[in-house]
């Protein structure tokens, strides 16, 4: 502890201190006084968190790819501002302990994030789209036909590969140069 010359004790530093103040008395007599003082290390008052918000409300990603979420815990100046991350299905996206959410497969789910104090939450909607997979190939179950009149045939044909995102066939009969009855 430091004192100044009209008596202001100023804390610098943990521990005990014995401060002696010398008086001189009207009639010119000296007084001695001490005075023990005690620093002690002060607890800082909590500041509690009265809120999170999430870096974004939706999330769309492509299954195998990632996102990063992230969390604002208020107020700036909590005193505890760690936080929790949860999916809701894990099956369609897993989001780590720092906020990257990671998709798995399509589907949609929520992304919550608690706060360790107050358990305040935010929430982010993830949706989870398929990744296009692109036809490779497409086979006919025949390529030459020889028919009589009125006689039918189906045509088939084979997408490969068999989990393509769009195996749609449409079917056109080229006429050029050719006479059809």
């Amino acid at each position: 502890a430091k004192v100044s010359a009209d008596g202001t004790i100023t804390a610098v530093a943990e521990g005990t201190a014995k401060i002696t103040t010398k008086i001189v008395l009207s009639d010119d007599t000296e007084k001695v006084l001490t005075t023990t003082i005690t620093v002690e290390k002060k607890t800082p008052a909590v500041i509690s968190v009265t809120g999170v918000t999430m870096s974004s409300k939706t999330l769309t990603l492509t299954e195998g790819k990632s996102g990063q979420l992230t969390a604002k815990v208020a107020p700036e100046n909590a005193t505890n501002k760690n936080v929790t991350w949860k999916s809701d299905n894990e099956k369609v996206a897993k989001v780590s302990s720092t906020g990257r959410v990671t998709a798995v497969k399509a589907g949609t789910t929520k992304i919550t994030v608690t706060t360790v104090d107050g358990k305040k939450t935010a929430t982010c909607t993830v949706t989870v789209k398929a990744n296009k997979v692109p036809v490779k190939s497409v086979k006919l179950n025949k390529t030459k036909l020889t028919m009589g009149m009125k006689e039918t045939f189906t045509l088939k044909a084979t997408v490969a590969p068999k989990n393509a995102t769009n195996k749609k066939v449409s079917w056109k009969i080229d006429k050029k140069g050719k006479k059809f009855v």
